[in-house]
């Protein structure tokens, strides 16, 4: 009988369901290993309309074995006008009711989704209640900086030196380090994270179902295109629209690849901030009739669209990668974060240097000139993510990984 708490800031409730993101959220209990559950977003109130970011946190039941916990940035209209002294208190509102919550079913593991707010949060709470603390390291906040120059947080943190002190201060008081994949955990244990607590903790138990389904088993594809008003051939993103994602250079692909002579459209699945940039970017360099933005999707309109595409550009995809391996549809990638974990260049896709969309642009035409070719790079991704990205393998390994956490 264990319970867990998790810390992460990746969606709020709304989010999840909306996205059918859900076997995430279910994943989280690995088949009853942990009896209870306890997930929380501390700043779910961001996303909130005002008249609900105010007061208490947010309990609600998802069963009887999992509980959502939403936190709010403000806690009463008096403080509107000192909004960091409303968040504080709102949060200090919040974690006197994870100690409780946390009390009241013993929970075994605190888990934290980033090493900087979630971090020193998660910190505080294990060593309040005395158990040990996990995290899931799920990117390279290093390269996310070299990429984009900026702090991952920088309304709440501000500054990237000082969310490298957290960092290396987080880090080495964790007992359980896992990476969603082998590129992240390096990145943890460069930063301060001990090497003997290191392990990969993949995507494959947070993936949508039928994602692992045959491709031609999915309900096609054609109607969805016909729903985009996109006729012909198509090629495909899926990411959010953020300047981390590097979503510009899919557009400059595009551009040369139609001054090239080839007849395709584009498409982005997901969104973002930087979406009327590439809209505009689009239009100007004369390709907006070509551009497609689908926005945010279901995962099962995700499932049955991805196998249509004669291509995926992936300049920077995380769970989205492992989905377009799985569609079986062939893969043009930059070698960042843990792209080439999967895309092996010439077997699995193409991985050519990060940032070199040229490159990106002259791998793709090859492929759209290879169709065999490029049917058996995308055959072989679909194989190697199977392999790599089994629920089920992945699964026992978590919970064999959790049984040495606890029994030391």
């Amino acid at each position: 009988m264990k319970s867990l708490l998790i810390l992460d800031m990746s969606f709020t409730l709304n989010m999840f369901k909306e996205r059918q993101l859900e076997q995430a959220l279910e994943s989280r209990k690995l088949d009853g290993y942990f009896n209870h559950v306890i997930s929380v977003h501390p700043l779910a109130g961001l996303f909130e309309v005002d008249d609900d970011s105010y007061g208490k946190p947010e309990i609600i039941k998802l069963d009887d074995s999992h509980m959502f916990v939403e936190g709010k940035i403000k806690v009463n209209r008096f403080l509107r006008l000192l909004p960091p002294v409303n968040l504080f208190f709102a949060q200090i509102r919040l974690v006197k009711l994870l100690i409780k919550m946390c009390k009241d079913v013993n929970v075994d593991v605190i888990r934290i989704g980033d090493p900087y707010y979630l971090g020193l949060m998660g910190w505080f709470l294990s060593y309040v209640l005395n158990v040990p603390l996990a995290i899931r390291v799920c990117f390279n906040y290093d390269e996310v900086y070299r990429t984009t120059g900026k702090a991952v947080f920088p309304r709440l943190i501000g500054f990237r030196f000082i969310e490298k002190l957290i960092e290396k201060f987080v880090f080495p008081r964790c007992d359980l380090v896992a990476g969603a994949n082998q590129n992240n955990l390096d990145y943890a244990i460069s930063n301060g994270a001990d090497p003997s607590k290191g392990v990969v903790f993949r995507y494959g138990n947070l993936i949508y179902p039928l994602h692992f389904s045959e491709p031609d088993a999915r309900g096609g594809y054609q109607h969805l295109f016909s729903e985009l008003g996109i006729n012909g051939n198509c090629l495909a993103t899926v990411s959010r629209l953020e300047e981390v994602k590097q979503s510009e250079q899919n557009i400059l692909v595009v551009k040369k690849l139609i001054d090239e002579g080839h007849d395709i459209n584009f498409v982005f699945i997901g969104d973002g901030s930087m979406k009327s940039k590439l809209q505009n970017m689009a239009e100007e360099i004369g390709i907006k009739d070509r551009i497609y933005f689908a926005g945010n999707r279901t995962q099962e309109w995700i499932a049955q669209i991805l196998p249509g595409m004669r291509l995926v550009l992936s300049p920077h995809m995380g769970r989205g990668l492992t989905e377009a391996c799985l569609a079986g549809v062939p893969i043009v990638a930059y070698d960042y974060d843990w792209q080439g974990e999967i895309i092996h260049s010439g077997k699995t896709g193409e991985l050519v240097p990060d940032g070199d969309w040229t490159e990106m642009a002259l791998r793709a035409a090859e492929l759209l000139n290879n169709p065999e070719k490029a049917c058996q790079l995308g055959n072989n991704a679909r194989s190697l993510a199977l392999k790599m990205m089994s629920p089920e393998k992945l699964k026992s390994f978590e919970i064999s990984s959790y049984d040495s956490l606890l029994n030391k």
